[in-house]
């Protein structure tokens, strides 16, 4: 936990003045864990406890669950009372070569000039501050953990910025391939494919018991350049089917396409499907899209944490309220049209097996649509406003890269942005 990041709660438990074992038995993550077994509601809860009533319940805790307790592990078990760290979710900080418009520069050192540009001149609806900019936060933040602190490892999960082009990435690998615990570790990477990966990443990550790498792409050609700038699309395809091709020659290796889905790329969502269905069949059977890979179901067994989504993981837009795909003025047509998309994806399914997996592709599909459907917190003026703030500071424009939204809108906002 890093105090730069000002939370005074948790300023004792820095990694700098305690080890993350004596963090673990803390007073306070004692505490932590007590209310949740007595289901008391936790603050930093607030977003799995929001996708869960969206009526399908999907959120990252409802999975987790489902898998701990699918393996009869119910809680509390006595193990609980001497409490081994199993999962790890860490970040790399904000080193990111991209300045996607769904984020922000609290995430991404790309960010910095435009959000101080921007600065105060927006405001999410579930925030109390307007919009700032985060230069003064640190930009790689520190991996240096304690090897033994792995000895009990399931899974650890990175995000960053961009993880593997940080400069902690491979010192951090290496200490877990050195400390003989990787054999044991699944690893969970998520990356914005705006690179080719090579020898140096792949020889790596080949030496931990298996590697999930969730591909964050939220459009397909130049709808992709203008959400994820400044990604090109040639690289970004290049780069998934790299990873793809490397995943059909280790088995231990399964490739996630994980779009944010927002107000830019809603309408076009059978779009980037159909690109991944087609790239996947080229290396794989047909509507290997809804599999989980041989590999990795080998590799779920007696693995409480694994979130299995198959080959699809979306993740709904939560902030900035102004980009949220529920914003959209005719929500009727792309409503339907991804039901009956779901309807041809999943059709053909038949043995248990397929039908579990078109079962989960269905969930995912109608969790899209019960956000979709849901009364926006904010408005479009605000969302065209910051569109056309970005297309100046960017030399973009929405009118001409994403026509389909811009038609439903035109009527309803001016092109006019802040600045």
């Amino acid at each position: 936990m890093n105090t730069e990041y000002g939370h005074p709660l948790l300023k004792p438990y820095n990694i700098n003045n305690m080890s993350l074992s004596d963090a673990h038995k803390s007073e306070f993550w004692n505490k932590l864990r007590s209310d949740m077994l007595e289901g008391k509601t936790i603050p930093g809860c607030h977003k799995c406890d929001r996708d869960d009533k969206l009526g399908q319940k999907f959120s990252m805790r409802t999975n987790a669950n489902k898998e701990w307790n699918g393996l009869n592990q119910g809680m509390p078990i006595p193990s609980n009372k001497d409490p081994k760290i199993k999962y790890f979710e860490l970040t790399t900080g904000r080193y990111c070569n991209l300045k996607c418009r769904t984020c922000s520069s609290d995430l991404s050192i790309t960010w910095e000039s435009d959000d101080k540009a921007i600065k105060g001149l927006y405001k999410d609806s579930l925030s109390s501050s307007p919009r700032n900019e985060y230069s003064h936060l640190p930009k790689i933040l520190n991996l240096d953990i304690d090897p033994e602190d792995f000895q009990k490892a399931q899974l650890i999960k990175l995000t960053g910025g961009e993880p593997m082009i940080a400069p902690t990435f491979i010192p951090f690998i290496d200490t877990i391939i050195d400390s003989g615990y990787a054999k044991n570790i699944i690893l969970e990477i998520y990356t914005n494919t705006s690179w080719v990966p090579k020898d140096k990443i792949l020889s790596r990550l080949k030496q931990f018991r298996f590697v999930k790498i969730f591909l964050s792409i939220d459009g397909v050609g130049k709808i992709n350049d203008y959400i994820r700038g400044p990604s090109e699309w040639n690289t970004v395809n290049e780069s998934a089917e790299t990873w793809i091709k490397f995943s059909k020659e280790n088995k231990t290796f399964s490739i996630v396409f994980s779009p944010t889905i927002s107000l830019y790329n809603i309408l076009n969502l059978p779009d980037m499907i159909n690109w991944w269905d087609k790239l996947q069949t080229k290396y794989f059977s047909n509507n290997f899209v809804l599999f989980a890979s041989e590999g990795e179901k080998e590799a779920i067994v007696n693995t409480s944490f694994i979130f299995n989504v198959g080959r699809f993981s979306p993740t709904m837009l939560q902030t900035p309220t102004y980009l949220s795909a529920s914003l959209l003025p005719d929500k009727t047509e792309v409503i339907e049209k991804i039901k009956n998309f779901t309807i041809e994806k999943t059709e053909w399914a038949l043995s248990v097996d397929e039908i579990k997996y078109a079962e989960r592709f269905r969930y995912v599909m109608k969790r899209i649509v019960g956000a979709l459907e849901q009364k926006p917190v904010d408005n479009l003026e605000t969302f065209i406003n910051f569109t056309c703030d970005l297309d100046k500071l960017r030399d973009q424009n929405l009118q001409t890269t994403i026509p389909e939204l811009w038609n439903q809108i035109k009527d309803k906002v001016k092109y006019e942005g802040r600045l």
